[in-house]
């Protein structure tokens, strides 16, 4: 789409007449005709006007993009920087419930660290105990005692 075909759709997106426009302009229904029909080009002068008159996007007029009304770009703008603050909004709540779950993850695998800790030390002290028990006993007193306990038994076969 041209420039010229743009601007007849602003005039029917307006819902008024080539006249009407070309008064609010301060120009003719003829020299408006002419621009539609591509035979007369957009100055300078003549979009000045109609941008001041009508708040058209005049990047949008020349070059297609963006909003056809300055206004309308305003509020996409708005719109966007609102669906930003969202999503924002969205990503700061993700992020302290994220805090919260590795808060909690820590908290547990520290509780779970002192209770295997703990049972670990309690093993080896109880370890440490048998050892100390076990250096107490004197071997031939076991010897001793085997040797007794096997002929009691084969006497009361």
């Amino acid at each position: 789409m041209n420039k010229n075909e743009r601007l007849k759709q602003f005039i029917t997106s307006e819902k008024i007449t080539q006249k009407e426009f070309a008064l609010k302009i301060d120009s003719t229904q003829q020299y408006v005709s002419a621009l539609l029909n591509g035979k007369r080009k957009l100055g300078s002068n003549i979009l000045e006007r109609i941008e001041k008159e009508f708040n058209i996007n005049i990047a949008w007029l020349l070059t297609g993009e963006g909003a056809m009304k300055k206004g309308a770009v305003v509020e996409e703008l708005q719109a966007n920087e609102e669906q930003a603050d969202y999503k924002l909004n969205d990503v700061q709540a993700m992020h302290q419930d994220l805090k919260k779950d590795l808060n909690s993850l820590a908290e547990g695998m520290i509780k779970n660290f002192e209770v295997i800790s703990t049972g670990v030390m309690q093993g080896l002290m109880d370890q440490r105990k048998l050892l100390d028990w076990t250096e107490k006993i004197d071997p031939d007193k076991i010897n001793k005692s085997s040797e007794k306990l096997e002929e009691f038994l084969k006497q009361n076969k």
